[in-house]
């Protein structure tokens, strides 16, 4: 048995909310999985109905919570999100969210098109790029790796071209999925944010890119202290972009979770955001990129399109 109250996503309530354990039949089979805690959780107040109502004994002593109260404790408290935990049992309060869904939007991936050694949406050249977001640690497999691909146009508005997210403990998973990505995309250019134990991991990536006879770069990055702590790092990144509605996600995939990290002032977890971020760092707008392609200008059918090479004449 526990009691009390949460604190942070990643809080000791959040491990025992989630902790499951094997259920097997007479034969030995697993069945199924079960919680190990029975979780009973509440929230001082909701809708106006709280779970204490304010009430005043014979003796003058008062217990309970109203909502002049429960306004009177909330002022007392410096960090709005450590109230919301407290009395709510909700890590992230919801005025606190750094966007809203209103910043969001969306493209359509059909638009999408590689030619001539150059992806382009809707006829806009992109400059394309990735990130990735290492695990904390080699030794943990049950944290996340997340690669974020990234596209900007000649107007500085950034397409979120692809998302990747696993776990793994092993070098060469690290490698295979930067290879599988950059097989697809062709950025030239990934961005990697070391610790010292990260470091070795991109040695290692950088050796297999050799072996590989891939045409990568990757930069190591490795933040320090005059440029604000991690959180401070993302926001300056992407929230001007999305205030300006500078950014277009695809629909699906781990995009639900990105939008989720963006929002929360304190999210669960936050490798993708931080890998986006990552990769906006490097981003450079291609020149010229404001111009459609002569094709789509033309409005030309892409059988009857234009070689660029020979002064206009069609190819097939």
């Amino acid at each position: 048995m526990a009691c009390g109250t949460r604190y942070h996503p990643n809080d000791i309530y959040a491990t025992w909310k989630s902790s499951l354990y094997p259920l097997y039949d007479d034969e030995g089979v697993m069945v199924g999985k079960a919680p190990v805690w029975e979780v009973k959780e509440y929230v001082v107040e909701e809708d106006g109905v709280f779970i204490w109502p304010r009430r005043v004994r014979e003796d003058g002593k008062a217990f309970g919570f109203d909502i002049r109260e429960l306004a009177r404790i909330e002022a007392e408290y410096a960090d709005r999100v450590q109230f919301y935990a407290q009395y709510y049992n909700n890590p992230n309060d919801p005025g606190s969210a750094r966007l809203s869904a209103d910043n969001f939007q969306h493209y359509n991936q059909r638009l999408l098109r590689y030619e001539y050694g150059n992806w382009q949406f809707n006829g806009r050249r992109l400059n394309v790029y990735a990130a990735v977001d290492f695990a904390f640690s080699l030794s943990r497999k049950a944290d996340w790796t997340a690669i974020v691909v990234i596209g900007v146009d000649g107007d500085g508005n950034y397409y979120v071209l692809d998302i990747d997210r696993f776990k793994t403990d092993k070098m060469i998973d690290y490698f295979e999925h930067i290879r599988n990505l950059h097989s697809k995309w062709q950025f030239k250019k990934l961005r990697a944010e070391v610790t010292v134990a990260q470091d070795i991991i991109v040695n290692t990536i950088k050796d297999y890119i050799r072996k590989d006879g891939m045409s990568l770069a990757i930069d190591k990055y490795r933040p320090n202290r005059h440029e604000g702590s991690k959180e401070e790092r993302i926001a300056a990144a992407l929230e001007p972009l999305y205030d300006d509605l500078k950014v277009f996600h695809f629909e699906g995939g781990w995009v639900g979770q990105l939008e989720e990290e963006l929002v929360q002032a304190r999210p669960r977890h936050d490798d993708i955001k931080d890998a986006f971020a990552s990769a906006v760092s490097i981003a450079v707008k291609p020149k010229g990129g404001h111009r459609k392609n002569i094709n789509d200008l033309l409005g030309m059918k892409p059988s009857n399109r234009l070689h660029s090479r020979f002064g206009g004449v069609p190819y097939r």
